[in-house]
């Protein structure tokens, strides 16, 4: 078998694992169940991956120096995938209940607000400088959410405005981890601006191709409902291309702006959006996104970090398009 984007540092994402779970370890037994349940149904941990391979592909040599990092940006993604989908009342992440649907909403807030608190604690014995880093991206996902809720149902969001979305919500983040990882590893200004670029492109490569499987997914593989952006009112960008198509845009509006959709609308709309040729040309989009990315590691040492780096970026893109 080849090598995959995790082969290299496969040690050092069980040791994040091992830490996350040390860190929720509460004196409220349903408070460590909730935190456990969404940590479970976090995937395949590539946000605290791009971090440690940054760091080693930087000449780092002790992971343990970047293992906390990772695990506080993983802390705080995993806190905002508990408000995100209590925002959205969704029902299944990755295939499994949501918390807020299996222990209520109360309980799964303040889970979400105890993840938050955990990942601080971690990233808060670091320098200023990496705590600043976290301070941002959390400030980046914030306004990217704003911008979106601002823009749900809201037939002829442009480009741009996605864009803005998935760069706060999903692109900085990831960058800030890449970011931080080259820091710890001693890297150069070069460096340091080499993996914060990956890290920003892989982002916004991956939420585009997310958002992609939202269309032509199966809640086999991918765990998420088919149409559930179409049902939830979230500008994609698949949604959006396909409002801005001649022959079935302004349906596909009509259907997206309506404040109470039927399963009829939703299906209606993904078999719309199925018929143009706008998940090629998002496709399209999420290629030239991983492809920056592997640019911007031109110049970089050879090393299998740095091919972990670049075959993660062919995987964002194609996992199951």
């Amino acid at each position: 078998m080849g090598q995959t984007w995790d082969s290299a540092i496969k040690e050092q994402l069980l040791r994040v694992d091992e830490l996350m779970n040390d860190s929720i370890a509460s004196g409220q037994p349903e408070l460590t169940e909730i935190c456990g349940h969404i940590l479970a149904s976090g995937g395949k941990r590539m946000r605290p991956g791009i971090c440690i391979l940054a760091f080693m592909a930087s000449g780092g040599e002790d992971p343990e120096k970047v293992i906390k990092m990772a695990t506080a940006f993983e802390l705080i993604h995993s806190a905002t995938l508990i408000h995100d989908d209590i925002n959205d009342d969704s029902e299944l992440r990755r295939g499994t209940l949501t918390a807020h649907r299996k222990y209520t909403v109360p309980k799964a807030i303040i889970a979400g607000d105890y993840l938050f608190v955990q990942g601080f604690r971690l990233g808060g014995s670091m320098d200023e400088t990496v705590i600043n880093s976290i301070a941002d991206a959390c400030n980046a996902m914030a306004e990217g959410e704003f911008i979106q809720s601002d823009h749900e149902r809201k037939a002829g969001t442009p480009i741009e405005v996605y864009r803005r979305i998935i760069e706060g919500k999903t692109a900085r983040p990831i960058e800030a981890g890449a970011r931080v990882g080259s820091y710890l590893a001693g890297g150069d200004s070069f460096m340091i601006e080499a993996m914060g670029g990956y890290g920003l492109n892989i982002g916004l490569a991956f939420q585009i191709a997310d958002d992609i499987l939202d269309v032509v997914g199966d809640l086999s593989a991918t765990g998420k409902i088919p149409g559930i952006d179409i049902y939830e009112g979230k500008p994609t960008l698949p949604i959006i291309m396909a409002m801005e198509d001649e022959k079935v845009g302004s349906r596909v509006s009509e259907i997206f702006a309506k404040k109470v959709k039927t399963d009829s609308d939703v299906q209606e709309a993904l078999e719309l959006i199925r018929s143009t040729d706008v998940v090629e040309r998002c496709k399209t989009f999420a290629r030239e996104y991983a492809q920056e990315a592997k640019d911007f590691l031109e110049g970089v040492p050879d090393s299998e970090y740095r091919d972990s780096l670049l075959i993660l970026a062919d995987y964002v893109v194609e996992r199951n398009l």
